[in-house]
């Protein structure tokens, strides 16, 4: 016999002390209470003409009836289980698959991770007497506390939960301790795993893990891929790219929806084939400065998590420029040209007046600090807070360029000649490692070398916007090639604008902000935490979120955009893993234990009654 409230000891003892406490109870017998009375005459014949009734017989039914009602409360708070009764003890590690996949509804309107978490309910409660649980999920959501009692296993199934962005592990069973209160020099109880798992997601399992299938096919679309983008030939017109995923084998009518701040929702319809993927392209100028939500609606969609992707569209306000130069009525010329800008040209001695500006260009003019905005830096002098090298050439050109970087997206640089350039030699592939920093310089990347590897355009990929051009305009040709206008556009639209959203997958989100308060779509501050150099918080739907410092903002696209997961008709079982049936779920009985406390007040009850009644004494 074993006990799930108390050791099988302590349990025994309960038991029978109170027993013995109710017989010698009842053997105590209470001190005869004395009266005087006059006479003993009337008292003599009451004797004679009562019935006497049996004693003996209503003592011993009222010491069953105590006896009873003692054992019944005794048994109630113990709560023995028998093996003979209820199976043998065996201990059962049960893995519950929560990936997110198993958000999908099955055609009850449940999900699978409630089927599962049914399944797993049901091989607790049908396990034999004396079992203990192991509770994990794939997901970590739960901590792993050890073996449990059959109660504290349901418990914590029930806080188990759908999640994302989280590497899906499957726990070591044979390095779990044995459950505490194991005797020693007798065999631990054998040990069964079980995974309960709809097989979408690949878990490498132990050689005879059982598992218990969830699985069932189900209608699902869902995002898979989605970004906004300026034209390279206007950056004041953007256009959104979406990517619509059809885990189905039948084609599927999608309704797909782009809204934003301030523009009438686009709506288009797409037909998506089965088991593939269809793409779609939207104009998304019409919408304002802010939040790019995506969403997609198909009849019978069975997952909700992959419907709704988010982005951040940047603003197209006018933009206030400084350019500081000595004279370069060509630069100011082509920099009238450009949209959305107020040029003011300033001399040199007027440099502090740059702070009053969104961004800077300095044509051949050094600061002896860097600028307090954003700024373009054209063939400047030597300054100890610019990092790198500087080394002279002559008769070069630009032999590669970074064309991710947004001062050069959609420029080819090929066909420029310079006659000289103050480069910065880096001595490293390019745009592997920024030019060495020391300490107060600020970290520049190349992002344009010559043929020989030296740097001629250097930019911040973090931070501060600056960057560096390593020759003079009329040192070359740069001037009048067709891309010299795209990089005049590119440049204004990279040090004014917002850097684009970070885009960061569903589950713990890594911030390169050192304390930074996150704050959702509602303005609603988002728990974090804090970690050097880095702040972290949890997102568990997509949306958009926004980071914020005391001198630095950053949106963070948060979405799934997960291909494996759409496709929640991809299982393949997990290798390693016989398939099992679980016990059925069991339906809801009264507690024993519930039953015999209602006994022991029924028999309370009879008690009363018999001792009013005169049956008992």
């Amino acid at each position: 016999m074993k006990f799930l409230g108390l050791a099988a000891g302590p349990a025994w003892l309960l038991l029978a002390g109170s027993a013995i406490a109710v017989v010698l109870l009842y053997l105590l017998r209470p001190t005869p209470r004395r009266l005087l009375v006059a006479s003993g005459l009337i008292w003599q014949r009451v004797l004679r003409a009562r019935q006497r009734e049996p004693e003996r017989l209503r003592w011993w039914l009222s010491l069953l009836l105590a006896l009873a009602i003692a054992l019944s409360v005794a048994l109630a708070l113990t709560q023995p289980e028998v093996s003979a009764l209820g199976g043998s003890a065996e201990d059962h590690v049960l893995v519950i698959d929560n990936s997110p996949s198993m958000a999908a509804r099955s055609a009850d309107g449940r999900t699978r991770l409630q089927h599962a978490l049914e399944q797993a309910a049901g091989i607790v409660r049908t396990s034999g007497a004396g079992s203990r649980f192991l509770v994990v999920d794939t997901m970590h959501q739960l901590p792993v506390v050890g073996f449990v009692s059959r109660a504290a296993a349901l418990e914590q199934m029930r806080g188990i939960e759908p999640r994302a962005g989280t590497t899906p592990w499957f726990p070591d069973a044979a390095r779990v301790s044995a459950p505490s209160g194991t005797t020693p020099g007798i065999p631990a109880n054998p040990r069964r795993t079980w995974l309960v798992t709809d097989g979408v997601t690949p878990l490498p399992t132990p050689t005879g893990t059982q598992m218990v299938s969830v699985f069932q096919s189900a209608s699902n679309v869902g995002i898979t891929a989605f970004d906004v983008r300026a034209l390279p030939s206007d950056p004041r017109h953007h256009e959104a790219f979406i990517e619509v995923s059809n885990a189905a084998p039948s084609p599927a009518q999608v309704e797909v929806q782009l809204a934003g701040a301030g523009g009438t929702t686009v709506e288009r319809t797409l037909r998506v084939p089965g088991n593939a993927a269809a793409h779609l392209v939207l104009d998304a100028s019409g919408f304002g400065e802010g939040a790019l939500r995506a969403s997609v609606r198909a009849d019978n969609d069975a997952l909700d998590l992959d419907d709704t992707a988010y982005a951040y569209l940047p603003g197209k306000s006018r933009v206030r420029l400084a350019l500081v130069t000595p004279g370069n009525a060509d630069l100011a010329r082509a920099l009238r040209l450009l949209p959305r800008l107020d040029l003011a040209v300033l001399s040199p001695a007027r440099m502090r007046d740059i702070a009053r500006f969104d961004a800077a260009i300095l044509d051949g003019v050094t600061p002896a600090q860097a600028p307090p905005v954003p700024s373009l830096l054209i063939a400047p002098a030597r300054a100890s807070w610019l990092a790198g090298r500087t080394i002279e050439l002559n008769d070069t050109r630009i032999a590669r360029w970074d064309g991710t970087h947004p001062l050069l997206a959609g420029i080819t640089l090929r066909d420029v000649l310079i006659d000289r350039a103050a480069a910065r030699r880096t001595g490293a592939v390019p745009n592997a490692v920024p030019v060495t920093q020391a300490p107060g310089t600020l970290a520049l990347t190349p992002i344009a070398h010559s043929p020989n590897n030296e740097a001629l355009l250097l930019a911040t990929r973090e931070g501060q916007r600056i960057a560096v051009l390593g020759f003079a305009l009329e040192a070359s040709n740069f001037a009048l090639h067709p891309g010299f206008p795209g990089f005049l556009t590119n440049a204004v639209d990279w040090l004014t604008r917002e850097p684009h959203a970070s885009a960061q997958q569903l589950g713990l989100v890594s911030l390169p902000l050192p304390s930074a308060n996150v704050l959702d779509l509602e303005g609603k501050a988002i728990p974090t935490r804090a970690i050097p150099g880095a702040t972290l918080f949890d997102a568990t739907r997509p949306g958009l979120y926004t980071a914020v410092t005391q001198d630095q903002r950053l949106r963070v696209a948060v979405n799934l955009l997960d291909a494996r997961v759409t496709a929640i008709n991809g299982t393949s079982g997990a290798p390693g893993a016989s398939l099992a049936t679980a016990p059925p779920p069991a339906t809801w009985t009264p507690d024993p234990w519930l039953a015999l406390l209602l006994a022991a007040i029924a028999l309370l009850a009879l008690e009363w009654w018999t001792f009013h009644r005169r049956l008992t004494v």
